[in-house]
């Protein structure tokens, strides 16, 4: 057999070629016998100083010593001079639910790391551009990536493995149901990856600091995500992207040493169009899945579209219509449930929906050449016909200004919201209303103003779509904390300019909620005949400008 291993070996090796060149060239890179063995040794390592902390916390964590006559369970029942009654389930418990979330840290966030790293690399080097140009698809060469450099991530926690399933095991936990886990733990890891190969190949203008950042984001949202508790609202849709949802069910029990906030009595309210979800562990582990198959595959839309052409926005409109009809069913799903607070429900609804329109600028921004060869040949029309034209442009047409497709995807997205408030609010519809309302003319100003801005010839485009999508937000209520207006004084009209109109349309008069909208509908108007003009003067060629008398000419003597 001895033998047989290297002529084995080289075969394999040529299979893995011809299936995924890619994937071949990261593994050849990184399965060094020094890396291997560094990262075996770290997560031997890690696993004994984990272990060792859980032992530290026999006799504080409650629940792990049994004591009838302590009701908290803080100490243990001394039996001997060096013996304590111990309940060895409970904390090989805490052992599997900490071990279950620390090695998802690593996995996820450590991975993506790594991803977001290497994509900034190569494009620094310039390999990027010729790996893009090799005859691979782009759905192979990212595949590669993903699957080949977090490589020593995925070894260290297959080391880890077995301590996990022995804890598991140990805390009379079925294996089908740690493997369910496990399952869910790999779409987490898909999502996320796919977040980082997006961060990577849009996030080359941060010169190397999108790793860090977008690692961090990651993190934080993964701690976000383990906050169980349910709000009957839109945010509840936020459980559906972290495997830590299933974890109550496993342990069958709501101990706050574990590492999730929250109660399984709560999340067994969970609800999907009415659907109790939150009634049986199979019922989450189907939706989670469901729902990282669904994003991850829209995740990579983007992601194929920017590999080949950084020059063509993230998303086409037609696929920004398709998205924003997905994103708006989930927000309705669960806001259908038993309902909570009023406040909080439409509070976390408008939150939601300027997020998702501000991310939907970014993904639909054409690029200055591309507008500007658009607004030259097919931006000006003159006859009926070529008008009729240059309306299916601006719906369907990448390269035309995107403001037309915002518009539209506010009509999608605010239709079912306005039938959702009808049929499902019975008190406070106008606020929803009036929020949405504002919500929507703030939108076309962000986006209009923020075509106008780009359409200029101008360096460090992200910079300025990032500062001109970020700041008309951010400066209005940075202003009115330093003068301390709110929704009680006379400050409050200034509400109605923020994404927080919502929080002061009952405490404004209709006359200045009116003179608000009013201001919002002239800088619409503004900014669209500013856009025109801008398109006009694009469209001109050199020798129509000079001809025109707007480009100055010098006479010779």
């Amino acid at each position: 057999m001895g033998k047989l291993r290297f002529p084995l070996f080289i075969a394999g090796t040529e299979v893995l070629g011809d299936l995924n060149p890619q994937l071949l060239r990261e593994l050849q890179g990184r399965l060094k016998l020094r890396n291997v063995l560094l990262a075996v040794c770290c997560s031997l390592l890690g696993q004994g100083f984990f272990l060792f902390w859980q032992y530290q916390q026999l006799d504080l964590i409650r629940g792990l010593c049994e004591n009838a006559a302590d009701p908290k369970g803080r100490n243990c029942v001394q039996l001997g001079t060096h013996y304590l009654l111990v309940n060895w389930q409970q904390w090989w418990l805490a052992v599997f639910a900490w071990g279950s979330f620390l090695l998802l840290l690593v996995l996820v966030v450590g991975g993506s790391f790594l991803l977001i790293s290497d994509l900034s690399k190569e494009e620094r080097r310039g390999t990027l551009t010729f790996v893009s140009l090799s005859p691979q698809s782009a759905w192979t060469i990212l595949v590669g990536k993903l699957l080949g450099v977090p490589i020593l991530i995925f070894l260290s926690v297959m080391v880890a493995l077995p301590l996990r399933y022995i804890s598991g095991l140990s805390a009379q936990i079925p294996f089908l149901k740690i493997l369910s886990f496990d399952v869910l733990v790999l779409g987490c890891g898909l999502f996320f990856y796919s977040v980082a190969l997006l961060i990577g190949l849009v996030g080359y203008w941060l010169n190397g600091f999108q790793a860090w950042l977008g690692s961090a984001i990651i993190c934080a949202l993964l701690f976000l995500f383990n906050n169980l508790y349910i709000s009957h609202s839109s945010v509840d849709w936020i459980y559906g992207f972290s495997p830590v949802t299933l974890l109550p069910y496993l342990a069958q029990t709501s101990d706050p040493a574990l590492p999730y906030r929250g109660s399984l009595p709560s999340l067994l309210n969970w609800q999907f169009f009415g659907l109790p979800l939150g009634s049986n562990g199979l019922f989450v582990l189907m939706f989670v899945l469901a729902n990282y198959g669904l994003w991850t595959g829209w995740l990579w839309q983007p992601l194929q579209r920017r590999f080949r052409n950084p020059q063509i926005p993230l998303l086409s409109k037609k696929q920004s219509y398709w998205a924003t009809a997905c994103v708006v069913t989930c927000w309705l799903g669960f806001s259908l449930g038993p309902k909570g607070s009023t406040e909080e429900l439409i509070s976390f609804l408008l939150i939601l929906h300027m997020l998702w329109f501000v991310l939907l600028m970014v993904l639909l921004l054409p690029h200055h050449q591309a507008l500007q060869d658009w607004a030259r040949f097919r931006g000006t029309y003159r006859s009926a016909r070529g008008r009729v034209q240059r309306t299916k442009d601006l719906i369907w047409a990448d390269d035309s200004p995107a403001w037309v497709a915002i518009a539209l995807n506010l009509g999608i997205a605010n239709f079912p919201i306005v039938a959702w408030a009808f049929w499902h609010l019975k008190e406070e519809q106008m606020l929803l209303l009036m929020g949405l309302l504002f919500n929507s003319t703030l939108i076309l100003v962000l986006a209009l103003f923020n075509q106008v801005v780009l359409l200029r010839p101008i360096s460090n485009r992200n910079l300025w779509a990032t500062a001109t999508l970020t700041v008309p937000v951010v400066l209005p209520l940075v202003l009115m904390t330093l003068l301390g207006a709110d929704t009680t004084n006379t400050g409050a009209i200034w509400f109605l300019l923020t994404p927080f109109a919502f929080m002061a349309v009952e405490a404004i008069p209709l006359a200045q909620i009116l003179t608000a909208l009013g201001l919002q509908l002239v800088a619409i108007a503004g900014l669209t005949m500013q856009l025109n003009r801008q398109l006009r003067q694009s469209g001109e060629s050199t020798t129509e400008r000079l001809l025109g008398g707007e480009i100055p000419v010098a006479l010779g003597e």
